[in-house]
Order: C-alpha cells, then structure tokens, then sequence
C-alpha cells in the first residue's frame, strides 16, 4: 500500500456506515490520520476505531443537516489535507403514497444532508486547507443522479446536485490548490441496502454483481494519494456497466 498519505489528515463523514468503514481501512492503511464523523452510531464508529492502525486518530460527532454542527465540528480539527464526503440520507418517497407534510419532510431532509451538508463542510474545510498548501475534496455521489430514482425522487436530486457542487468548487477553488472530485457509484454491497439487491439488481451489471465497499473506498485512495490534478471536477462511474453515459 502506497505511503503517500504519511503526515496527511483524512476527514470522513458517515463513517459508521459500511462505505465509511470501507474509507477508513483504506485511508488508515495508508498511513493516514483519520478524522471519522459520525451522527448517532459513535459506538460502531469506536469499533472501526480501534481496529485502524494506531496513527492519532479521533471521532467527531454531529448531525450534519444542521449547519451549527459542522461549524463546530471543525472548530475542533487543527487542519485537513484530505474531505470524503459519504455520510447520506435515502428514504423511499413514492409521489402517490405520500401526504404533502410528509413529502416536504423527506425532501428537507436530504437535501440538508446530502447537498447542504457536504456544502458547508467544504466551506470550512476549504479554509483550512488554504492555509496548508491546498487540498482535495471527494464527494461520493449516485448513479442515481443520472438515471432516476423514482422511489427517491430526493436523493437522486440531491446527488444530482452534489455532482454541479463538486464540479463548481472544482473551479472556485483551483487557484488555491484544492482539487475536488466525484465517486458515482450503483448499488454497494452494504448492510443498509443488503434487502435491495436481488438477482435482478446484480443482472443490471454485465459482472452480475454490484460494487463492493471496498472498490469505492479505493477509487477514493487513488484520487487522494495519486498526482491526480488534472482530473479536478470529474465525476468517476463506479458501477460495473450497470448505466452507462455518454
């Protein structure tokens, strides 16, 4: 594994979840210090914890639909060389069964995590990073925002909209050296979505299979650690052919 990331400080939100825990492994593997957020499960975010490779690490802890908390949240990091921005929210919102209260609920709701969210931890995160010699940003994203999500109709715009994000400050935040990069994977082999893939999901995929943590934790690795520059504001596919663009 490479030592690139000796030295380097790695913030990454949702870490609790089974594609930050993924992030976590390969961070820390690499020599990373380890900055895990988490929002309620700080005791799976301890479990992960102690079995990383010692280097310093710490948890912060905070609801990132609230702007306050990410405030504060790096009130208390010193610095940051490296953002994944994972932490999510995907709840089913069919527009037929669903009252207009409930339907306002959800929509609030995800885009305050997974679009708000990630904007102001890049904001703050930014700062820090200006006075450091620069940094990247990896936002990890959906195929949903490009084929639909019917069933949630939120979170494929909300990750539509993390796309333009990551693709925005791509550009506003070039001159300071700061790059910033998209995972768009399908479905991942996580606990959370374990119910949602079928046999049918995984034919979607000529591999016949979906993507499994740790491929996205590695495409994020390689976008940290490599002398990837060039490739600032790119959305990477990570779903096995299962929707092809173009």
């Amino acid at each position: 594994m490479t030592n690139s990331l000796s030295n380097k400080t790695v913030f990454i939100s949702g870490s609790a979840g089974g594609i930050g825990e993924a992030l976590c492994n390969s961070f820390a593997s690499a020599n990373a210090r380890i900055i895990m957020h988490c929002n309620s499960n700080r005791e799976k975010a301890e479990s992960i914890m102690s079995n990383l490779p010692k280097n310093k690490h710490m948890i912060v802890q905070g609801d990132l639909s609230k702007a306050d908390n990410i405030k504060k949240i790096f009130n208390e990091i010193d610095s940051v060389d490296v953002v994944v921005n994972n932490a999510a929210l995907i709840e089913k919102h069919e527009i037929e069964s669903l009252s207009f209260e409930s339907w306002q609920k959800i929509w609030n709701k995800t885009l305050d995590i997974n679009l708000l969210g990630p904007a102001h931890i890049i904001y703050f995160a930014s700062q820090k990073m200006k006075n450091n010699n620069g940094g990247k940003i990896i936002n990890i994203s959906s195929r949903g925002a490009f084929r639909g999500e019917p069933n949630a109709p939120a979170y494929g715009a909300s990750k539509a909209g993390l796309n333009s994000l990551g693709q925005s400050m791509a550009k506003a935040l070039a001159k300071d050296k700061i790059f910033v990069y998209t995972i768009a994977p399908g479905f991942v082999d996580t606990e959370r979505v374990k119910k949602l893939v079928t046999d049918e999901v995984k034919a979607q995929s000529p591999l016949n299979r979906v993507a499994t943590p740790q491929e996205v934790a590695e495409t994020a690795l390689w976008l940290a650690s490599g002398k990837n520059e060039f490739l600032t504001g790119c959305i990477i596919d990570v779903n096995g052919a299962s929707y092809l663009r173009s």
